[in-house]
């Protein structure tokens, strides 16, 4: 009798157990929770929870500006590189997917980009932040590099002779049919290239004369409009001349302008932002029209 009991109590349990659920190490049996979904997040964020500059990057815009060096530092989380310019100094530059990035003239993406690489990027201001364009890296090993003004150009020869600021001489040089000639980035004909015009080069020697113009990318050519925003560093009134420093690359411009005609002579001060639209006449930028940003 006692142990019809204790069975009958055994009984009455299990089927107790059974009505509450099934047990915490059963492997076997659905959950009763409502199935939890991820949110959606609203932005893209890192490993640690901050927002991707992407997200915050304003859509670039103006006309872009080459800027050459060498890839000291690649932030692949951050989407940005540390260049250190041939010309001295250094500039952080971001990227995205809208960045074109070549090698070699063949395209590549940002996942080829290495430290210590020779780079040339195409710039423009995106906010306050300098945006790439179109990446070049170039892996094979330039013989020479120049910039300067071209002083004479024969399109049927292909004879070039530029005038470089740091050079004591002029530079001859030979402008082969394989010679990649752009301007703003993009491929131009051999025709296109004037005297006056001020352009960057890479050239390699020829042992039987002169050197060979491997690229030649044209800065500015006469008649060319550009428009300078930057903070005034020198002021000269009586020779009509400021020379402005823009933010995108850190480097200086002088600016020719009329102060009996401009009408701002009396706001123009060291330390002031301006907006400068220029002409290039081959030999300077020359002012049209010059806004002083009066800061209020």
């Amino acid at each position: 009798m006692f142990k019809n009991r204790i069975l009958l109590l055994a009984l009455l349990s299990a089927t107790a157990l059974a009505q509450t659920g099934a047990s915490a190490f059963s492997t076997g049996a659905r959950a009763t929770t409502p199935e939890m979904k991820p949110l959606e997040p609203a932005m893209t964020t890192t490993v640690d929870g901050a927002r991707e500059w992407r997200d915050l990057l304003p859509q670039p815009v103006g006309k872009p500006t080459l800027m050459g060096g060498t890839l000291r530092k690649l932030d692949q989380v951050r989407d940005e590189l540390t260049l250190d310019l041939f010309g001295g100094g250094k500039v952080r530059i971001l990227y995205d997917a809208r960045t074109h990035v070549y090698r070699d003239g063949l395209v590549a993406s940002a996942d080829d980009l290495q430290n210590g690489e020779r780079v040339y990027v195409d710039t423009v201001m995106a906010g306050e932040s300098i945006f790439a364009q179109n990446i070049r890296m170039k892996t094979r090993d330039a013989s020479g590099e120049s910039s300067g003004q071209v002083v004479s150009y024969d399109p049927g020869n292909g004879s070039l002779v530029l005038s470089d600021a740091m050079a004591p001489r002029q530079l001859k040089l030979r402008v082969a049919p394989t010679t990649i000639m752009s301007r703003d980035g993009k491929e131009i004909s051999r025709d296109d290239l004037a005297t006056g015009s001020l352009v960057s080069v890479e050239f390699e020697p020829n042992a039987g004369g002169e050197p060979t113009a491997r690229a030649i990318s044209i800065l500015a050519s006469p008649g060319n409009t550009f428009v300078f925003v930057g903070r005034v560093v020198q002021l000269d009134l009586h020779l009509g001349l400021l020379v402005v420093t823009d933010p995108r690359d850190q480097k200086t411009y002088e600016i020719s302008f009329d102060p009996n005609t401009s009408g701002v002579s009396d706001r123009l001060r060291e330390g002031t932002t301006v907006e400068a639209v220029t002409r290039f006449d081959g030999g300077r930028y020359m002012a049209s029209a010059i806004k002083v940003d009066d800061p209020k």
